[in-house]
């Protein structure tokens, strides 16, 4: 026998074994990122039998229930926030009805998404397996690990890392005109989400098609280069961008109109921000000493990767990476024992970072102009410092952060790619994100994002039956609105309006009546209506029921907001009923008409 032929045939029997391989070198980093993504929806849940907002809760859910009912955001009742959170709650209840089991489910699922979505972008940057490695802090980090109901913050940051996601594989995968033009339609899916963050978004990716499927080609073709990807497919994705647009555009005239839109999501929404927030974000010199830190480290890695210099100058570079993550580290177990007034060791890391990333964007940025060969990976130092400081805008980092905690990992990992040395790149990978994983433990058990509700009231409830059976909340809440519901099914007419003061209760999906009043919370930067415009707006809808809570869950932001609200209804109305968290006042329509 031909023992050349032989060894032949041996090697072609070996080679679906090596095939098996490598596909399953290929499916670990995949299967282990879904198990990631799995712990950031079991965390989720677990977070649901922990703490609950009423307040917030209400908000979103009354919004929705407005809206299943055939109400028009805008037109109908005033809001100054951008629509999609609301017409998605709106589109469930019409689906399943109401039930906080449905809510609930839905932000398991977006946190799921989340961690996958987050997986996939970062690996345009670095390895598969640094990439599981960055995304596992974002088990206790995804948004609704941190927050547990549907809000505009997760949406819009999922339907960032989505559009993405899209737009990369647009760039690197042959794909049909119509299948472009889908994908560049969702980029306008985040600014009806978010206003401040998504529409700042809309413009960047407009900037990025335009250079990288016009004007690249056009560089490049000057400089005898090869384009790179796909500019075709990118020209199409933003065709179907501005398709989004006018289709957007069309939706809002259509529905709302164009005008009232404007107004209340941007003139009236204008007033939330706080440009105080500013000097309180980025005014710290401390954080500017650690982002100081943090650059003298990755500058000394690039200085030195190619072994020019000392070994231990690398070693060096290592403790500068990774020394501000130890430090947030001890001082997130520390706080509340020897460091009492440091409330928010892990959020200290994000303007250093940023500021690493805006680093780490400019020296690459010479390069990005010659030949990118990524579109979305050359993009994401940008993208994520602009979705981060606009988000930031209104509230600052310490309110604001917990939907955007993937594009923290996601400029960690832009920052890393440069760094020569797959081993020890990964290794400094993944020290900062077991750190920043073992951080976040505390500021999730404490719920530090959560202290706003009031967590020391009493023991912990849950509601065992009916529409919000699961929720929970510290005593005497729930068992306060139940002790409401049961007297307003027994004594208030399905027919006869009723308003809730400060409408800190989802008393109106619950219940399924209708909200009187345009306005659904009483917000000074919600509402246009003063106490006294509050009340003749009442009285001028013939409303016979209020109810005024005495016990308020949030107490120290809503107490401010209403301030002088009840007094007035209290001396227009009688007691018709006083509970523990509760007074019922009642008017009847034939004393309101007299008075009148």
């Amino acid at each position: 026998m031909d023992t050349s032929a032989k060894s032949a045939s041996d090697s072609t029997e070996a080679t679906p074994s090596q095939s098996a391989d490598i596909g399953w070198r290929q499916a670990a980093p995949w299967l282990a990122a879904w198990l990631v993504a799995g712990g950031a929806g079991v965390v989720h849940q677990w977070q649901t039998t922990r703490i609950g907002a009423l307040g917030d809760y209400a908000y979103i859910m009354d919004t929705a229930w407005r809206i299943a009912q055939g109400e028009v955001m805008y037109r109908d009742f005033v809001l100054p926030h951008s629509p999609l959170t609301f017409h998605v709650q709106a589109t469930l209840i019409k689906l399943f009805g109401f039930s906080y089991q449905v809510t609930a489910w839905y932000c398991t699922v977006v946190n799921v998404l989340y961690v996958l979505l987050t997986y996939r972008l970062i690996r345009v940057l670095v390895s598969a397996w640094l990439a599981v490695g960055l995304c596992l802090p974002l088990v206790w980090l995804a948004p609704h690990s941190i927050y547990p109901h549907p809000f505009y913050d997760p949406d819009a940051a999922l339907l960032i890392l989505l559009n993405l996601n899209l737009l990369h594989w647009v760039v690197m995968r042959p794909v049909s005109p119509a299948v472009a033009m889908l994908c560049g339609a969702t980029t306008v899916l985040p600014a009806l989400a978010k206003q401040n963050v998504g529409y700042p978004y809309l413009g960047l990716v407009l900037v990025g098609v335009a250079w990288w499927g016009w004007w690249q080609k056009r560089w490049n073709e000057a400089a005898g280069v090869e384009p790179v990807g796909n500019p075709g497919g990118v020209r199409w994705f933003g065709v179907g961008v501005v398709g989004g647009i006018v289709g957007a555009v069309t939706w809002l005239g259509m529905t709302c109109g164009l005008e009232n839109y404007w107004f209340w999501v941007f003139v009236s929404a204008s007033g939330r921000l706080n440009l105080v927030t500013i000097q309180e974000t980025y005014g710290d010199w401390s954080v500017w000493s650690v982002g100081a830190v943090l650059i003298l480290g990755w500058w000394l890695w690039l200085r030195y990767q190619k072994r020019t210099g000392p070994s231990w100058v690398m070693t060096v570079s290592w403790a500068l990476l990774l020394g501000p993550f130890v430090v947030v580290l001890a001082l997130s177990f520390l706080v509340g024992h020897l460091f009492v007034w440091f409330d928010y060791p892990l959020l200290s890391l994000w303007v250093p970072v940023m500021m690493l990333t805006l680093v780490a964007g400019l020296w690459q940025l010479p390069s990005v102009a010659r030949r990118a060969t990524s579109m979305v990976g050359e993009s994401l130092p940008w993208i994520g410092l602009t979705v981060v400081f606009f988000s930031f805008l209104s509230q600052g980092h310490a309110r604001s952060s917990y939907g955007i905690w993937a594009f923290f990992v996601v400029m960690v990992a832009y920052a890393l790619r440069p760094l020569v040395g797959e081993r020890r790149q990964a290794l400094v990978g993944w020290g900062m994100a077991s750190l920043l994983m073992l951080s976040a433990l505390p500021y999730i058990q404490r719920n530090v994002r959560m202290r706003y509700v009031g967590l020391v009231e009493g023991p912990r409830q849950t509601v065992s039956v009916g529409p919000l059976r699961g929720f929970t909340a510290f005593s005497p809440q729930l068992s306060n609105f139940g002790e409401l519901l049961g007297f307003v099914a027994n004594y208030i007419p399905e027919d006869e309006p009723v308003v809730c003061v400060p409408h800190e209760d989802p008393f109106y999906v619950v219940t399924g009546r209708r909200d009187p009043l345009p306005i659904t919370v009483f917000d000074r930067t919600a509402s246009p209506f003063s106490p006294e415009e509050v009340l003749k707006e009442v009285e001028r809808r013939r409303v016979t029921w209020v109810i005024v809570k005495r016990r308020l869950q949030m107490d120290w932001i809503l107490a401010r907001e209403i301030k002088g609200l009840r007094e007035l209804f209290m001396g227009r109305y009688q007691v018709a009923a006083q509970f523990d968290g509760y007074v019922v006042l009642h008017r009847p329509a034939r004393e309101e008409t007299s008075a009148r």
